[in-house]
Order: structure tokens, then C-alpha cells, then sequence
């Protein structure tokens, strides 16, 4: 009887030890296929120039069809984002519009195999790493950083890293803390949940001529001839997703975020100025973002 007691217990420690080994996480995508979401994002935010103080809300609701197009050798997917079926409700300083429409345009993302975006339309500074405070702004794919090496239900890894500044000089850093939270399901789907919280630096120069392209065309606001754009401050997130194990998918993201910036243009000695154009800008704000199947 002893014996038989026993060996139920070690059947049973087993059975546990099994089920909580660790496992690759990673997002596997194929060329060809397709995923379909709901995308939700709320923004409170304001922004303040020249002792004014703007605030400026914004619920973005819309539906996203997301195709792989390639994936290269690293496994970093080349996708294409149709968004559609839009419905954009803005208040800014006391006056409210809501806009809705069908098509609300396409967006290409360049995302790695770990879920960081490396890019949006080619832009690394609407990828997640330079903005994760204002991430899926433009709707696309979130998620959370992905560990890469196995891991278990509550596991923790960090990740740094530095997204360099192609229009100008000095770099944006993010440092990501990373837990392996649970295994859940979601609906039929069996799923990990990984938590990544992120902290972003920004202190950077953006030269605006090579922002234009070359062109010599005036910034916005008529600030002619400006030549730079200093952008300080810090950018948090934190953003928990679901991600199918079996099929390497994401299938569902909530992520909530900040941002605490200063923009100034910097102008040639001698320009015009409009005031309030000039800076310093500041935007200070949070947003939440939900990414769910559809």
C-alpha cells in the first residue's frame, strides 16, 4: 500500500515537472498567410506650447487583415496590414468629431521573430522600439518582446537595445523587462502570456531637410529653412500578449503606454519664426491598446 502511495506521488511530480518545462516562444510566420483582428486604441494626451495647454482625446476603433508577404532567413516577416471598417472619435480642446469609413488604408511592418516592429512603411521610428509609449498608433501588429532561448511559467529575461537615427545624429535606447506570466486558453486556443515592460530614452536630433528629402520644401507652419528637430524625453510601456505556442501567432495584445516628450525646431540664426511652431512642444499622455481576435 506504502509502495503503491508512493509511486502515485513520483507519477504525480512527474505529470507536474512535464507540464512546466520550459519551451521556445517565438512568433513563426509563413509567406501566404493571413490573420484577422479587431484593433482599439484610447489616447489622452496634451500638448502645451507658448503657456498654452491643448487636450487632445482620441478613440480609434477599426478591423485589420494581416498577410505575410515574406519572411527572410532570421525569420523577421515582411507583413501588409489592411485596415479597415474605421471609426475615429477626436476631442481637442473642448470640440468633438467623429469620423467613420471603410478603407483606412494599408500599412507595411517589418516584425522580428522575437514581436519587436523593426518598422512601419519603412520608418524605423514607428516601429515599437523608438515610440513604445505611442505604439500602434497607426494600427498594425503589437506585441510583447519574446524571450530567445526556452523558457517556463515564471521566468523573466531583459532585452536592450539601441534603434539607430537615420535622419540625424544619436539613438533611441529601450530597455525591456520580460516575464513568462501563464499558460492560458483562449477559447480553443492554448496560449503563453508574456509581459513586457519598456523604457525608452529619447534624446535625438532629426534633420529636417532630410526629413523632406531634400526638397527644400517648408516644414509645417511655414517654418521655412528650419534644419533640425530635437525630440527629449522618455516613453513607457507595458503590453501583455497571448501567443499561441502550437501555431506561433499572436492572438490577442492589451498594452498601455506613455509618453513625455519636448519637440523644438531648431532654426537658422536670422529665420522667422511662428511663435508657438518653434517650441519647445510638449506632449505628455497616455494611451491603451487592444488587439483582439476577430
Amino acid at each position: 500500500m506504502k509502495r503503491a502511495a508512493l509511486l502515485a506521488l513520483l507519477l504525480v511530480a512527474a505529470c507536474g515537472n512535464f507540464g512546466n518545462q520550459a519551451q521556445s516562444i517565438s512568433l513563426g510566420y509563413k509567406t501566404g498567410d493571413t490573420y484577422k483582428y479587431g484593433f482599439h486604441l484610447v489616447m489622452k494626451y496634451t500638448i502645451a506650447a507658448s503657456g498654452m495647454s491643448i487636450p487632445l482625446d482620441m478613440d480609434l476603433g477599426a478591423k485589420e487583415t494581416v498577410t505575410v508577404k515574406s519572411v527572410d532567413s532570421s525569420g523577421t516577416a515582411d507583413l501588409s496590414v489592411d485596415i479597415n471598417s474605421v471609426s475615429i472619435k477626436m476631442s481637442m480642446n473642448g470640440t468633438t468629431n467623429t469620423t467613420t469609413t471603410n478603407t483606412g488604408g494599408t500599412i507595411d511592418m517589418k516584425v522580428a521573430k522575437d514581436g519587436r516592429v523593426l518598422s512601419v512603411n519603412g520608418n524605423a521610428f514607428g516601429s515599437s522600439t523608438a515610440l513604445p509609449g505611442m505604439t500602434g498608433t497607426q494600427g498594425g501588429v503589437v506585441s510583447a518582446i519574446l524571450p530567445d532561448h526556452p523558457v517556463k511559467p515564471g521566468d523573466a529575461w531583459t532585452k536592450s537595445y539601441d534603434e539607430p537615427n537615420p535622419l540625424g545624429t544619436s539613438s533611441i535606447h529601450a530597455t525591456s523587462n520580460n516575464t513568462y506570466l501563464r499558460d492560458e486558453s483562449v477559447g480553443s486556443v492554448k496560449t503563453a502570456v508574456i509581459e513586457s515592460k519598456v523604457n525608452t530614452n529619447l534624446d535625438m536630433t532629426i534633420d529636417l531637410s532630410s526629413m523632406l528629402g531634400g526638397s527644400g520644401t517648408p516644414s509645417a507652419g511655414g517654418a521655412a529653412g528650419a534644419e533640425t528637430l530635437s525630440m527629449k524625453g522618455t516613453s513607457i510601456s507595458d503590453t501583455t500578449t497571448w501567443i499561441d505556442t502550437s501555431a506561433r501567432r499572436i492572438v490577442k495584445t492589451h498594452s498601455t503606454g506613455s509618453v513625455n516628450a519636448t519637440l523644438t525646431v531648431n532654426l537658422p540664426a536670422g529665420s522667422a519664426t511662428t511663435p508657438g511652431l518653434s517650441g519647445p512642444i510638449t506632449f505628455k499622455g497616455t494611451q491603451t491598446l487592444d488587439l483582439t481576435p476577430a
